[in-house]
């Protein structure tokens, strides 16, 4: 089965779009999951309440499953560390790419090797709401935070959360590898260009916030 990230970025936005990052990343993955895709694992890079960027792995045709939501995201929403004249509108994209089939396949021991667990953060949660009955319930999921990169990872696909901790180590060894690669690669612009390719005209999707800082859909783009 094909494997695909799902990226919602701010591009070079201040902390307002970060944190419509967040709340947009949690939307991205309950369509991922409502749309019959597998979600893999999450990966944060940065402050999760407040990321310069969210990949969700998913398994299946991701493509097909978000059409209509691939390109810019607006928010509007008057910011309470500004003045009310200053601006109300915030920007994000979401953007879709191939995986290889490597990617979140797990790298073993010695993926592992490459992590000091010293340097880790390995706290039990929940799967999360999105997705209905069949999503995992129970507290064998886990989040894993890499302290020095500022990476973390959920996972939630093993049954047992020992197996858990042990997938998520992993991915974040694989993430760290990732990243030292495509800093190494010459077509590391390709994928990390998306960053400040965020165009504010013409938002797929409008939102306010709603009950319970819910994103709320206010305007979409006829197709």
């Amino acid at each position: 089965m094909s494997r695909a990230w799902v990226q919602i970025s701010a591009g070079r936005g201040p902390v307002e779009v970060r944190r419509f990052v967040a709340r947009l990343a949690e939307r991205m993955e309950a369509l991922c999951r409502e749309g019959g895709l597998a979600v893999v694992d999450v990966t944060v890079h940065g402050d999760e309440d407040a990321p310069a960027s969210v990949e969700i792995l998913v398994e299946g045709d991701a493509r097909r499953c978000l059409e209509g939501e691939v390109g810019t995201h607006a928010l509007v929403e008057r910011s309470a560390e500004r003045g009310r004249a200053a601006r109300k509108r915030w920007f994000a994209g979401v953007a879709v790419h191939p995986a290889g089939a490597e990617a979140g396949a797990g790298a073993g021991a010695g993926a592992r090797a490459g992590v000091d667990l010293r340097e880790l953060e390995i706290s039990a949660c929940r799967a999360g709401g999105p997705g209905g009955q069949h999503v995992n319930k129970t507290l064998s999921a886990v989040r894993v935070h890499h302290r020095p990169s500022g990476i973390t990872v959920r996972v939630a696909d093993e049954r047992s959360q020992r197996a858990n901790v042990r997938r998520g180590v992993e991915r974040i060894a694989e993430r760290l590898a990732e990243r030292a690669a495509r800093r190494a690669a010459e077509g590391e612009a390709a994928r990390w260009s998306e960053h400040d390719r965020i165009v504010r005209g013409e938002p797929v999707r409008t939102y306010r916030v709603g009950r319970k800082s819910a994103l709320e859909v206010a305007e979409a783009r006829a197709r």
